[in-house]
């Protein structure tokens, strides 16, 4: 089925600024990508294609920093991500297009107050085993993992890493997690022939974002690009609460 120009236009454009603030903040592409790819396309392919194309996005995270993991924290994060992932794969499978429409907005309201209250779930690492599960799951039904992530470790010694370390830690987490999710998407058929169009026009947008994005990450004013961000993200709430209540 061909799409108008315009619905491709706009997948590029959210494309390609999602994967700048990836790259930049180092997390976020799902959570701006998806509440708008989902004002442009079907909920559950506005989730496959927004999983899939983070997977070389999380790889060029985790390969170009990875002198820098905190191997300890990435085992840790990368063993509980993948346990939550099937519940995660379940649902996608389970649940009408409306209730995933829901956990979309749901999982972009949540997120966007996780990033704006700097929210911090006490506990220390069992706090973030267990927020990693609960990403992982988060990530195969909704590709929205980072906040509840990045919330988890704000009460750990994570937290104290430098933010390259940060990034590249999470970097293997979320690879692990977009991996395992590509995997069992393609076990669940979801790897369409349109989701697949979609993907090469998705990878010249995340060239470009990647290339601006490492840029900014570089001589990054971290407070102006995090409410920045924010504004995205609130901006993305409000559209999907839109379309959920008027669904």
């Amino acid at each position: 089925m061909s799409r108008p120009m315009f619905v491709l236009v706009g997948v590029f454009v959210v494309l390609t600024l999602a994967a700048l603030v990836r790259i930049a903040a180092g997390f976020g592409f799902a959570l701006v990508s998806v509440p708008a790819l989902a004002l442009l396309l079907d909920p559950v392919t506005s989730v496959v294609l927004a999983a899939t194309l983070s997977v070389p996005l999380n790889l060029w995270v985790a390969i170009g920093d990875r002198a820098h993991v905190d191997r300890k924290g990435s085992l840790l994060l990368s063993g509980c991500v993948l346990a939550g992932v099937p519940f995660g794969l379940w649902a996608l499978n389970v649940v009408p297009e409306s209730t995933l429409l829901l956990l979309i907005a749901l999982s972009v309201v949540v997120g966007t107050l996780l990033v704006g209250l700097r929210v911090r779930v006490p506990g220390g690492m069992g706090a973030v085993a267990g927020m990693s599960v609960l990403s992982g799951a988060s990530f195969a039904a909704t590709a929205i993992d980072g906040p509840i992530l990045v919330a988890g470790l704000q009460g750990s010694r994570l937290a104290d890493l430098p933010p390259r370390v940060q990034r590249a830690t999470l970097g293997v987490a979320f690879s692990v997690t977009s991996a395992a999710t590509l995997v069992g998407f393609g076990f669940g058929g979801q790897l369409t022939s349109q989701v697949g169009g979609l993907v090469v026009l998705g990878v010249p947008a995340l060239l470009l974002g990647t290339f601006v994005g490492e840029r900014l990450f570089r001589r990054l004013d971290a407070e102006l690009f995090r409410r920045t961000v924010l504004v995205l993200l609130v901006v993305s709430s409000v559209s999907m609460v839109t379309r959920v209540v008027t669904a």
